[in-house]
């Protein structure tokens, strides 16, 4: 077939179906007679109204190779339920692994179910059932890139082994999934089995590794007639009990206890608006059972991540995911959000600073109180998806007793929070275009030593995803627009925070304007790339613009930067030699400010292979040629700073063993010697029979540089930007453990120590910013104008040589120890009810900054006394 030019560039943008193997359909009817009882025994004689349908296609790790076990399922429903059930054959039953695990863990054998109820070839339902009974449920988007595991619908099924393999018997109701009205549906359907001994994943719709997308390679289930979908209704209330003891206790301190005691009520639930809008929502909510946030310290100014961990946000988390830039290429650029659930609830803004030498006492809330939040998401047939989310956190006050005086000062304000996100498919439900809106309005009347806050900030954004050729190419575009409010303090602190720096003397293009009562900037991200075939790639370009602000509801680690990057890899699907698997990878990145200065240019390439025997190995090197940092001096000009490489390696053994090792180590360093850093650590999984799994993972880390900021400080009216070398050493060791009762009762314990120590020694301040040579960018203070208080621990600085101290600084020494831990008793007493018991232990404190990790470890772990915190904690889930 001839084309034209015209043509030709049509079939490229909008694509042209691939050939590849006719998706099978599955015809379901509806039961007669008695339902079948979900025991795992299909002898039920109701089963055989239907025909069993064949796992006819191996999907891993070769997907040109026949399955190695024959797999069937039949699907049968009435007008409340789906029922599905399976036969696993196996030739050596004996062989199957039938490991235990808390719900969502796939541990050992299992056999999974995908419906697309909408059949949007995006979206989906995943049902999965280990041959050991444990229970898992996802929600599928983005065509497969996304599996929300914390999505935890209310089902049933239960598992069997026999001398010919395992079958499995599950129950869905209807009501949690959603669909259309149409009297007659057409969903898309994919079956997937796990053979976990052969690393082996078959499949009833045929899938090629060399094909992008998931939904959209479904076959399609018919059948299913007259069924009204049901709008959910479910109420999960809950009561808590809590008691909290040990601690530093101070017996002069009249807020602190050494045994706190609380009591809470609660609840969530969920309310069908249309059968397929539903609203979400929370009262009182309460997190005790979550695990705690790993240690971290920050030496570098910018903000620290933590991912979210509250069930409440985290599921169906996805609708409301906006990253600014989305790219396998990665880059510092990549994690910024414009909404961060972190932001509700967290660390209330202002903090009390108390006396207790002089008599002044604080009681200051750790968090700020949730009093309640709720969400709206859905997807109508046409391919709209929604969601919006709002929450309301409480005004916080700290309690101040001040010799015999007491008083209250406010240290939070109550505060809204809002998200709507809406988005529509197009092209066959290939691409899709969207709009997010988020704002955050506190009430700040009357409170002046809040000002420093926003009293509004706004954002918005559009996006654009087109996919073509089969879904192989895909276009990504956004543009995104913010504005905050509030008084000349507020903007003036905006304008002058870490990620903006209008301060900087060197930026032209800016300037701090005291009189702002406002600020709006932009960012936009555009990629296009190839995601299909043995050669895949993606360019694209992103920018932040000065004024840009999310950090109200957000994420955003910095501004005033333009980026463009780029990657290949040349991917290997098929098994070849001693691999199942292979790829490489190569990627530049390249970075400016507004003002056109050129602030970095890096390249990375790495390499990862799965071998035959299911191990996995990862090699990489990254080479830094520019770095020309506008954060480093906090307000300074823009820093130089050396140019290096860092190189590392990471293995790991076959995961499908008993005993699972894995090992990593990586270093590099500034060629010139200025920076250097090293680390090394491996894990151990042990599973020590099907209901115990242990792991311990220790990692160290060590490095410094000789260019650490310390403070700025002032000298005839001229800043100086003191700087030293900085040793630092980090140990953490990670340890988890979880033993399995039953499927639905599990035992889970995480601890984490985490020490880290920093020395300063070598103080200098900066030069000439700009110049190439570490000497001149910070020469050392000579003999003599440096002098250290060790009693008041102070040094002292001659800075012009006239024998008189100019200016001091505080010892920066540090030695930072921290230890948490979780042991959780989980028992889900029918689906989705579940009942808590939590013992959490937590201590924070310093070590002499003369003692190395390995010492403080053995010495000052458990030296201040120990936080108890015991909590039990009660949910029932009421569904209609």
């Amino acid at each position: 077939m001839r084309f034209s030019a015209l043509a030709t560039v049509a079939i490229f943008f909008l694509g042209l179906p691939a050939l590849s193997a006719q998706a099978p359909t599955y015809s379901t009817q509806r039961l007669v007679g008695e339902a079948p009882t979900i025991d795992g025994d299909i002898s039920d004689t109701v089963w055989n109204q239907v025909p069993w349908a064949d796992l006819n296609y191996q999907v891993e790790p070769d997907d040109a190779a026949p399955v190695s076990q024959e797999t069937r399922f039949k699907i049968l429903y009435d007008k409340k339920n789906l029922y599905v059930a399976y036969r696993a054959f196996d030739d050596e039953p004996k062989k199957i692994e039938a490991r235990l695990g808390r719900r969502d863990d796939f541990p050992g054998d299992y056999v999974e179910i995908n419906f697309d109820s909408f059949n949007d070839k995006r979206t989906g339902f995943s049902f999965s059932s280990s041959v050991s009974g444990v229970r898992g449920d996802e929600f599928i988007s983005n065509d497969g890139n996304n599996w929300d595991s914390n999505w935890n619908p209310f089902w049933f099924m239960k598992a069997r082994q026999d001398s010919l393999g395992y079958t499995v018997e599950a129950r869905i109701p209807f009501s949690q999934l959603r669909f259309g009205k149409d009297p007659s549906q057409k969903w898309g359907l994919q079956v997937t089995r796990l053979n976990f001994r052969e690393g082996e994943r078959d499949s009833w719709a045929p899938v090629k590794q060399a094909e992008n997308g998931w939904v959209s390679r479904f076959g399609t289930l018919t059948g299913i007639e007259g069924v009204k979908a049901r709008k959910p209704l479910e109420i999960q209330p809950y009561v808590l009990t809590q008691l909290r003891t040990g601690g530093d206790f101070d017996a002069n301190d009249p807020f602190d206890r050494k045994t706190d005691t609380r009591a809470s009520v609660g609840v969530d639930g969920r309310i069908g608006i249309t059968n397929d809008i539903a609203v979400d929502f929370t009262v009182n909510p309460d997190f005790g059972q979550v695990e705690a946030d790993p240690g971290a310290i920050n030496l570098d100014g910018f903000q620290i991540f933590f991912r979210e961990q509250r069930p409440f946000f985290v599921e169906n988390a996805n609708i409301f995911d906006y990253r600014l830039t989305q790219s396998e290429a990665g880059g510092n650029y990549t994690g910024d959000l414009l909404f961060y659930s972190r932001r509700i609830g967290g660390t209330p803004s202002r903090f009390v600073q108390g006396d207790p030498v002089n008599g002044r006492y604080v009681k200051q809330p750790e968090n700020t109180t949730i009093l309640g939040a709720a969400k709206v998401s859905g997807k109508t047939q046409s391919g709209l998806s929604l969601g919006l989310l709002s929450s309301v956190t409480e005004r916080e006050i700290a309690d101040i007793i001040d010799i015999d005086e007491e008083s209250r000062q406010v240290v939070e304000p109550l505060t809204s929070y809002n998200v709507g996100r809406v988005q529509q498919d197009f092209n066959d439900r290939q691409s899709s275009i969207g709009v997010i809106l988020t704002s955050v309005n506190r009430d700040l009347e009357g409170l002046e030593d809040l000002q420093f806050l926003h009293d509004a900030a706004y954002s918005g954004g559009l996006d654009l995803v087109h996919r073509w050729k089969n879904r192989a190419w895909q276009l990504r575009a956004n543009l995104l627009a913010s504005q905050v409010r509030g008084t000349e303090q507020a903007i003036t602190r905006t304008q002058r925070s870490f990620e903006h720096l209008f301060q900087r003397p060197d930026a032209d293009h800016l300037e701090v304007d005291t009189t702002l009562r406002s600020l709006a900037g932009t960012g936009g991200t555009v990629t296009v790339g190839n995601f299909a075939g043995d050669w895949i790639f993606e360019a694209g370009a992103t920018y932040r613009s000065p004024g840009l602000e999310l950090n109200d509801i957000g994420f955003l680690s910095n501004t005033d930067q333009i980026n463009a990057f780029a990657w290949g890899a040349r991917v290997w699907r098929k098994p070849q030699g001693i691999f199942n698997r292979r790829q490489w990878n190569h990627n530049l990145y390249f970075g400016w400010d507004f003002d056109g200065s050129s602030l970095g240019r890096s390249y990375n390439t790495n390499y990862n292979a799965t071998f035959k025997n299911f191990s996995f190995a990862r090699v990489f090197l990254n080479l830094e040629q520019q770095d020309v940092n506008k954060n480093a001096l906090r307000g300074g000009p823009l820093l130089r700073r050396s140019p290096g490489f860092f190189t590392g390696a990471f293995v790991r053994s076959d995961e499908r063993k008993p005993v699972t090792l894995a090992l990593f180590g990586r270093g590099g360093g500034s060629y010139d010697g200025n920076t250097w850093g090293r680390g090394a650590g491996f894990e151990v999984r042990w599973q020590a029979n099907d209901a115990l799994g242990l792991s311990f993972e220790p990692t160290y880390n060590w490095g410094g540089r000789n260019d650490q900021f310390i403070s700025i400080e002032e000298v005839d009216g001229e800043q100086r930007y003191v700087h030293g070398r900085i040793e630092n050493e980090t140990l953490t060791l990670t340890v988890r453990a979880i033993y399995n009762l039953t499927p639905d009762f599990t035992v889970q314990y995480y601890a984490q120590p985490f020490i880290t120590r920093g020395t300063y020694t070598d103080f200098n301040r900066l030069g000439d910013a700009d110049a190439r040579d570490f000497t001149e960018r910070f020469p050392r203070y000579a003999e003599g104008q440096v002098s250290f208080n060790e009693e008041a621990g102070v040094y002292s600085v001659d800075d012009n040589l006239d024998r008189a101290v100019d200016y001091t600084f505080d010892d920066p020494d540090f030695n930072f120890v921290q230890f948490r831990s979780n042991l959780v008793f989980r028992w889900e007493y029918r689906p989705s009810s579940t009942l808590f018991f939590v013992w959490q232990q937590g201590v924070t404190g310093g070590a002499d900054p003369s003692q190395n990790v390995y010492e403080t470890f053995a010495t000052d772990l458990f030296d201040s006394e120990i936080r108890n915190t015991f909590l039990v904690k009660a949910a029932y889930r009421w569904v209609r």
